[in-house]
């Protein structure tokens, strides 16, 4: 067996789980917003402002009370397992810091993410998002 074989079958089962529940998985879906600056413009004294969005599905879950200490995990913050894959099938990329996640009708900005990476594969992210 092929050490890549472990990190695929990783894969195909973080996405077969995290996908939406019509789908077969226990996710539902999202959108990862990204915005960003673009190029200076002189003529106008500003940058164009550029927004990506990308489709896909997460889990919600909440942390265990003993892990809320009020500084960096508060009240209300929720953990988001988020599917390596777009709902189109490529790469999702991970989430940072700022992003803004829609999620079950609501929008969180992600405070932190923990990819879950093996050897240089993404399988998955563990997202802590706020309100």
């Amino acid at each position: 067996m092929v050490m890549s074989d472990i990190y695929d079958r990783a894969k195909a089962t973080a996405i077969r789980m995290l996908s939406p529940r019509g789908k077969g998985g226990k996710g539902l879906a999202m959108i990862l917003r990204r915005t960003a600056e673009g190029e200076y413009d002189p003529s106008t004294g500003s940058a164009e402002i550029i927004v990506s969005e990308y489709q896909g599905s997460a889990f919600r879950d909440v942390f265990e009370l003993k892990s809320i200490d009020g500084t960096l995990i508060r009240r209300g913050d929720v953990r988001l397992l988020v599917s390596p894959v777009t709902v189109a099938g490529g790469d999702m990329p991970e989430p940072a810091e700022n992003d803004q996640v829609l999620f079950d009708g609501a929008t969180y900005t992600v405070i932190a993410c923990d990819p879950w990476n093996y050897a240089g594969m993404s399988v998955g992210f563990e997202v802590q998002a706020r309100l």
